[in-house]
This record gives structure tokens, C-alpha cells and sequence, in this order.
């Protein structure tokens, strides 16, 4: 029962540890890459120059990274609320076919999630690196 105890004591806190992670690097990042672009863009428009397809590029993949890293937020929040809600079944002695079913349904939903936010980690990793890239190859070739 101690482990159980144990578990369910870190799934409550994976709940709010989960919205500090990793995370907010990529979020901080996207954001300072946005930041630069719009500048570089205002700088753009002064001068009366076209903004590059390097920028757009760039700018559109810090955004949608951002929004997937937000969506990946809530299933990390989810996976560690459905692992809680299990570990509260069997700290309870769950011993009924109905409790032994719901620990299964909450085990099953805590793994989708916990997926779900592993990929979506990964994409908004990847369009960070693709804006970053895109921004650094902008300035390179530019000037």
C-alpha cells in the first residue's frame, strides 16, 4: 500500500511539476525568436525591403510551436491527473470488478496522455529547431 501511497503523492505533484518543465525553455526560445523577428521586420518596413520567406518561416514555426507546446502542457497535466485518480482507487483498496475496471480506464487514459505529450514535445522541439534555423540561415545569407 506504502508504494501506492508513494505514487500517488508524485502523480500529484507531476500535476504542477509538469507545467514548469522543459517547456517553458521552448516557450522562453519561440518567444525571443518572435521578438527578433519583429523587429528585424519593423526594420524591414522602415527601409521599405521585403520580408524574406526565411522570417515567415521562421515566425509561423515559433507560433504553431508555442500553441503545441501549450496543448502538450494540458496532456502532461491530464496523464499525471488520470495516474492520481488510479493510484486513489487502489490506495482505497479497490477490489470490485466496477473499481478494478475504472483503474484500468484511468491506467489506459494516464498512457494516451502521457504519449499524446511526448509527441507533442517532440513537434514543438522540432518547429523550435526549424525556426531557429530559419531565422539563423535569414541572417547568414542576408548579411
Amino acid at each position: 500500500m506504502s508504494d501506492f501511497k508513494k505514487r500517488q503523492q508524485l502523480s500529484w505533484e507531476g500535476m504542477f511539476y509538469s507545467i514548469q518543465r522543459i517547456d517553458l525553455l521552448i516557450v522562453s526560445i519561440c518567444s525571443a525568436g518572435m521578438y527578433v523577428i519583429l523587429e528585424t521586420v519593423k526594420f524591414l518596413a522602415e527601409r521599405n525591403l521585403s520580408v524574406s520567406w526565411y522570417l515567415k518561416t521562421a515566425g509561423i514555426c515559433f507560433i504553431i510551436g508555442i500553441i503545441i507546446n501549450f496543448l502538450s502542457q494540458i496532456c502532461g497535466y491530464k496523464a499525471n491527473e488520470q495516474d492520481y485518480l488510479m493510484c486513489e482507487l487502489e490506495n482505497n483498496g479497490a477490489k470490485s470488478k466496477k473499481d478494478q475496471s475504472k483503474i484500468k480506464k484511468y491506467d489506459k487514459r494516464a498512457e494516451i496522455f502521457s504519449n499524446l505529450t511526448s509527441k507533442l514535445n517532440y513537434v514543438s522541439m522540432g518547429l523550435l529547431a526549424i525556426g531557429l534555423i530559419s531565422l539563423l540561415l535569414y541572417f547568414l545569407l542576408t548579411y
